[in-house]
């Protein structure tokens, strides 16, 4: 099946963006999972970093494709500093009302995660739990 949704990546700091267009598919998570791990190995090697997504159009995707997300969120933790996930969608974004739950659930016990409205905020967010992480493992 071909990809559904799309996506580009890039960094602020110690934070790793993902601009993503939903729905999106597992395949599309297949690819952005890809395209993030050279990003990722170089960030840890500067020390905890955080990943932030903002959303347009939907966050609805199929179980496996979150089910796969969060695996590769759980594999970031354990091997290269992950100390949280951010969704960032407006109000208006499909499924934003519903799906936090269901998203939390799958992160569950893995990093935390939060949803925001936008991007200073979740930016901020992301900058103290990398500063908690710092001094607690100094």
């Amino acid at each position: 099946m071909r990809p559904h949704g799309n996506f580009k990546i890039y960094t602020d700091g110690q934070i790793l963006v993902s601009e993503v267009t939903g729905p999106w598919n597992t395949e599309l998570v297949q690819e952005w999972v890809d395209s993030m791990l050279p990003t990722i190995q170089e960030l840890s090697l500067k020390g905890p970093w955080g990943t932030i997504a903002i959303v347009s159009n939907s966050l609805l995707c199929p179980k496996e494709a979150l089910q796969l997300l969060t695996d590769k969120a759980r594999g970031a933790v354990s091997k290269y500093q992950l100390v949280g996930s951010v969704y960032v969608a407006a109000p208006d974004v499909d499924g934003r009302n519903f799906i936090e739950p269901v998203y939390e659930k799958f992160y569950k016990d893995i990093c935390p995660i939060e949803f925001f409205d936008d991007y200073p905020d979740a930016r901020d967010w992301v900058r103290q739990r990398c500063l908690d992480y710092a001094k607690s493992h100094a």
